[in-house]
């Protein structure tokens, strides 16, 4: 009996022992092939896996290679440890779950294939993912080491991949075409439906950023709290745009030195905090919060250190500035309405501003309504060759006006613009000590007074101009003593001139249609010096010829003569009303060196004449009858020496003088008696 049960306990010994050798020698790839076979035609699961390694000895503990699901889904290695696996229950527990080298297309997965009811729960005590990368909707995270605790993905046969879990790790690279974050290390939860992180920091725009977060997938909702973004350097190819239906909450952000590079703005040396932010997509954030900036440029607009505040809501963006703006003072504030493409300037104060012109320089904004505008002490240099201006101690105040449609309007009945300057000058005209005063009305701008030093001389202007087409306007013009000289360099005439001109003009009409031109206008030259015009030889050849008879004369010929020698001017006067756009000139007067020349008949100020001119003897008697008729650039011209009674009628009675160099007596006769030039 002895012999029988040692026999029976060897037997069991040498099954035990070869049953160990042949589990320890068992390959589960063998099973492979059918069992992933059967799953993909009864699930539609579409997995598929390299390698296995699988003992029946340790039942509970799995590792796949190469292991794939569908397009989604992929790893190179995947561990599976069971803590319970209970079919008859339906509830399966997964000790750990590792993924290593994963990556998943979120915007690719599809709903797994119902499972069978022994698998109806799952639970996940512990997921960790090593160098796992995310892919979703334009965003990348790569290299995320990730540990989830108490997760189940599967209760009573539903998944629920949102359900409650912690979890913590690290990212290595967040990407978004606008978006770049690194270092990312998080901490926090999954908890009803909701993915809270107690802390979040990471490097964004080669600075810091750290907040706490939440993240609610069901309203598309994003909240950041008390968010700290450090030496962030925020650079933005175009405006950052949330997804449709997605709204963004900041409370309480603190920024320190941050700086912005886009096509529209670049700011530097950011300080300051954001008390609230509410942004949906088609809208202005609701916003509050205050700053402090090295420097701010908005497309022409620059702004040195300064300080700032925000007060936004959906339709207006409102700003309140104050600091150093183009070596001068700035405060500001300012709404605007994007929806609407307005400006709104509350109001504007800049002190010793030095401000700069630029070739391209325009105003983006198709709509601005300035309630109040003060600039005091400025400077303004045009770099612009087709605006050669230059502005020193400027003024300028401006009081509830609008721009819209290429436009002006008032706001209110107390619209005006007040202003001067200490010297301005454009190209070599020249004016000083001036200052004006206008209001606007429905219809009409409304010059109260300009006034001033303009060419050397003094200058009072005032009027209005209708806004509207034709445009009709009234001008009260008052001139004294302005020199000729700087208006020959600033025409660049083909004969410079120079002297000193007064004038005196009230002219009423449409500026484009001379034609509607009524009122008064006359002109006084003092010493008036004309290059290449010489009014004087001109005159001796004439009145030493035969023209006893009316005669046509070829006005080209006509100007060479007068090319011959230059003119001096002592004194002119042409005076007389406007009508119709004819300026009609009577007892107006020309007094050159040796003779005095007299002026009858129109000038038509849209580019024509009507004249009969005479060169006067010293009993003011016309000696040469001169015809000019037709356009100024191709007139008609005919003289005429008519016989004169004795004694002869007076044809000029005006106060411009004989000239004291003048030939005393008959001019025909004293010509021809003149001794003859070698």
């Amino acid at each position: 009996m002895r012999k029988l049960a040692r026999k029976l306990l060897l037997a069991l010994l040498l099954l035990g022992a070869a049953g160990w050798l042949l589990l320890s020698f068992f390959d589960a790839n063998q099973l492979k092939k059918p069992v992933l076979g059967w799953l993909n035609e009864h699930t539609e699961l579409d997995i598929a896996i390299g390698r296995l390694e699988f003992n029946p000895l340790h039942p509970y503990k799995l590792l796949a290679e190469d292991v794939r699901l569908g397009d989604w889904f992929q790893a190179r290695q995947l561990y599976l440890e069971l803590a319970r696996l209970s079919p008859l229950a339906g509830h399966t527990r997964i000790a750990v779950l590792d993924v290593i080298d994963g990556q998943i297309r979120l915007d690719r997965a599809t709903e797994l294939a119902a499972l069978p009811d022994n698998l109806a729960n799952i639970t996940v005590d512990e997921l960790n993912t090593k160098n796992l990368t995310l892919a979703w909707d334009g965003w990348e995270a790569q290299g995320a080491n990730l540990k989830l605790n108490g997760w189940q993905p599967r209760r009573n046969g539903d998944w629920r991949w949102w359900s409650d879990m912690t979890l913590s790790g690290q990212v290595r690279q967040l990407s978004h075409p606008w978006l770049e974050m690194s270092r990312i290390n998080l901490e926090g939860r999954v908890h009803r439906r909701q993915l809270q992180l107690d802390t979040l920091r990471s490097r964004l725009f080669d600075g810091l950023f750290e907040a706490s977060l939440s993240l609610d997938p069901a309203s598309r909702e994003l909240t950041l709290n008390e968010p700290r973004f450090s030496h962030n350097k925020l650079q933005f190819s175009q405006a950052p745009e949330l997804p449709e239906g997605w709204t963004l909450l900041l409370n309480r952000a603190s920024l320190q030195d941050l700086s912005i590079t886009s096509p529209w703005l670049t700011a530097n040396g950011i300080d300051g905090s954001l008390r609230y932010l509410e942004w949906q997509p088609g809208a202005l954030p609701e916003a509050r919060g205050d700053w402090q900036a090295d420097e701010a440029v908005l497309d022409w607009l620059r702004l040195d250190a300064h300080q700032g505040q925000l007060l936004s809501n959906r339709e207006r963006l409102g700003l309140s500035l104050r600091g150093k703006a183009y070596q001068g003072s700035l405060e500001a504030e300012l709404g605007w309405f994007p929806q609407q493409g307005r400006l709104d300037i509350d109001n504007l104060q800049l002190l010793g501003s030095k401000l700069e012109w630029l070739p391209d320089l325009h105003w983006p904004v198709p709509d601005i309504r300035i309630h109040k505008l003060n600039l005091n002490q400025a400077e303004l240099l045009s770099a612009d060759p087709e605006l050669p201006l230059s502005l020193h101690g400027g003024q300028l105040f401006i009081t509830d006006l609008a721009w819209s449609t290429e436009q002006w309007r008032p706001l209110s009945d107390q619209a005006r613009l007040e202003g001067g300057w200490n010297e301005l000058a454009y190209d070599s005209l020249i004016s000083r000590r001036s200052s004006f005063s206008a209001r606007l009305d429905d219809t009409r701008l409304l010059l109260d007074e300009l006034s001033g030093e303009f060419l050397e001389g003094s200058v009072r202007l005032s009027g209005n101009l209708g806004l509207y087409p034709p445009h009709r306007g009234r001008l009260q013009l008052e001139a004294e003593h302005l020199a000729l000289r700087r208006l020959s360099s600033w025409l660049r005439a083909e004969r410079s001139f120079s002297g000193t001109l007064s004038m005196s003009a009230t002219l009423a009409g449409e500026p484009k249609r001379p034609p509607s031109w009524e009122g008064n206008l006359a002109l006084e030259g003092s010493d008036v010096f004309i290059e290449r015009l010489g009014l004087d030889n001109w005159l001796k050849a004439r009145l030493g010829e035969d023209y006893s008879r009316p005669r046509q004369v070829d006005p080209l010929l006509a100007a060479l003569d007068l090319e011959s020698s230059d003119a001096f001017i002592y004194k002119t006067e042409l005076k007389g009303p406007v009508a119709q756009g004819q300026w009609q000139l009577d007892g107006s007067a020309v007094q050159s060196v040796r003779h005095l020349l007299a002026l009858r008949g129109s000038l038509d100020l849209a580019g024509g004449w009507d004249l009969e001119l005479g060169a006067i003897n010293d009993q003011g008697c016309r000696e040469l009858a001169i015809r000019l008729e037709d356009s100024w650039r191709a007139p008609k011209l005919r003289l005429h020496q008519p016989a004169l009674d004795t004694p002869c009628p007076p044809w000029y009675r005006g106060p411009v003088p004989y000239p004291a160099a003048g030939l005393p007596g008959r001019l025909i006769e004293a010509v021809r008696n003149l001794p003859k030039e070698p």
